[in-house]
């Protein structure tokens, strides 16, 4: 019998000493591939990551609907700050209009990524990133100097960091259609 390992589990590769040339040639649909400081980054997303970035799009696409806020998705759109840094976010969107780059980023860091994926979206100027880690997300605001963590979404204005890791949570291993029911409660 072939064993693949757990399906519900990310993968990680990671390959040092690599070029911004070799990190743009990279063609991997199905993967979130990160570039910074010779550091190239493959994630194949398990069940369980893809689930928790359902949650979170769920959410957010509740909320705007509520709200009359207009979305423009940026799910796993590389993002490259040219010759430095590349990033595939699990869920990013524009608010309001249509923008060269995402407003809001989110990582779901279940067996990698950490408070770096932060360095990489300051460089790419995300004004927003959630990062969703042990059964919790954190929202950072970007200033002057870098990421300050805050509680409350700068673009989903009502919307606090204790509000979504709760409702993540209580939809978790059930249908991504809960995330409406639960933001109602």
């Amino acid at each position: 019998m072939l064993t693949i390992g757990n399906p519900k589990s990310d993968r990680i590769t990671t390959t040092t000493n690599t070029t911004w040339s070799e990190y743009i040639a990279l063609d991997l649909p199905s993967k979130r591939v990160s570039f910074r400081n010779g550091v190239i980054t493959i994630v194949s997303p398990g069940r369980n990551h893809e689930m928790i970035g359902d949650y979170i799009r769920g959410i957010i696409w509740t909320y705007c609907r509520k709200n009359s806020l207009l979305l423009f998705p940026y799910n796993q759109t590389t993002l490259r700050h040219e010759g430095q840094e590349g990033k595939e976010p699990d869920v990013a969107y524009c608010f309001g209009t249509d923008k060269k780059k995402p407003d809001l980023a989110a990582e779901i860091n279940l067996t990698s990524g950490s408070i770096d994926d932060l360095t990489k979206y300051k460089y790419l100027q995300i004004p927003e990133v959630w990062l969703w880690e042990k059964n919790r997300i954190k929202f950072f605001s970007l200033d002057p100097v870098g990421y300050v963590e805050s509680t409350v979404s700068n673009y989903l204005l009502d919307l606090t960091s204790d509000r979504v890791t709760e409702i993540v949570n209580n939809c978790f291993g059930k249908s991504v259609l809960e995330v409406e029911k639960y933001f109602e409660q």
